[in-house]
């Protein structure tokens, strides 16, 4: 005598959901973490703003930017955000503003008050 067995497959109904809660953490500390060691000094910038200015470039020139303590020689070409071109003997040179430590005039600290 022959039996007949009958075999039911049983599909699976359940759905998975990725939790995007903790990748967004992830990514939203990365991001402050980056902002956070790219500080411009408001001292630095005024400094490059003012002497950003059409008279100023001219009387004021060439500067010294000390930069992570090199120094970079030039005039100012540009100021973009945060980034400062620097043309000095048919050269620019780009610039981070947050890692300017100093703006020197004849090898002196520039002062915009005086």
């Amino acid at each position: 005598m022959k039996t007949k067995a009958s075999v039911f497959e049983e599909e699976s109904t359940s759905v998975f959901v990725p939790k995007d809660e903790s990748i967004r953490e992830t990514i939203d500390i990365k991001s402050s973490v980056q902002t956070a060691s790219h500080v411009v000094n408001p001292a630095i910038m005024r400094k490059i703003r003012y002497l950003n200015e059409p008279f100023q470039k001219q009387a004021y020139s060439p500067l010294q930017f000390i930069v992570e303590g090199d120094i970079v020689k030039g005039a100012i070409q540009k100021v973009e955000d945060d980034i400062l071109w620097i043309e000095s003997n048919d050269m620019i040179t780009e610039i981070e503003i947050a890692k300017i430590e100093d703006v020197l005039w004849r090898g002196q600290p520039f002062d915009t008050r005086s």
